[in-house]
């Protein structure tokens, strides 16, 4: 847990970690890091940021608590504690609060997909990085075109980007001496691709 950057999400979201905040507060690390970071590069991956985002404010909140992502909640789940003069640290008990109970629903891909678009729309930010020469350099891949995503796209739409960039990730160890093998790339899909299989998504491996 990044102490630092716990006390920046709670000074943007201010004890109420819900999506409008939690939108902002991606959007203030995104400038930040533009203005602070010369190899700062944000690409297709990045779109399972704002998926992670929305745990907070869809999976950790408590049922006894009106399901409101509430700092106690939130604190409790990062092992995150206030210190005396305001400042945070790790306190290295990162746990579920006391007497907590989950979302009656689940949270399921499509939602996922859902509410990356919802918070992406909010404060919408280019795909690409900063270059040698200081400018910015926007990409185009499937969904994102010059730069932006766009929003017009389905829930599902996004759900099969996030499925195309989960198998695509092949860890090195099952990787080829150049490329993966497609024994591997087989591996992969057989233990994510059950969940995106009936949502149409495309599923070769050449």
């Amino acid at each position: 847990m990044n102490a630092t950057l716990f006390s920046m999400m709670q000074d943007t979201c201010k004890s109420n970690f819900d999506l409008p905040n939690l939108a902002l507060y991606r959007y203030q690390r995104y400038q930040q890091s533009i203005a602070q970071n010369p190899d700062f590069y944000f690409g297709p991956f990045s779109l399972l940021l704002y998926g992670a985002a929305t745990f907070l404010y869809e999976l950790m909140p408590n049922g006894n608590h009106a399901y409101a992502p509430d700092l106690p909640t939130i604190s409790s789940f990062f092992g995150a504690q206030q210190k005396a003069d305001g400042s945070w640290f790790f306190n290295g008990k990162e746990t579920i609060p006391d007497n907590w109970t989950n979302r009656v629903a689940p949270y399921t891909t499509l939602d996922v997909g859902t509410q990356i678009l919802e918070m992406y729309a909010l404060h919408p930010v280019l795909f690409g990085g900063n270059t040698a020469d200081g400018s910015f350099d926007a990409i185009n891949w499937e969904g994102i075109k010059n730069g932006k995503l766009d929003t017009s796209l389905n829930a599902t739409t996004v759900a099969c980007l996030l499925y195309q960039l989960s198998t695509e990730r092949v860890p090195s160890s099952l990787n080829g001496l150049l490329t993966p093998t497609v024994e591997a790339l087989a591996f992969v899909a057989s233990k994510v691709a059950p969940q995106f299989k009936n949502l149409g998504c495309p599923t070769a491996l050449t």
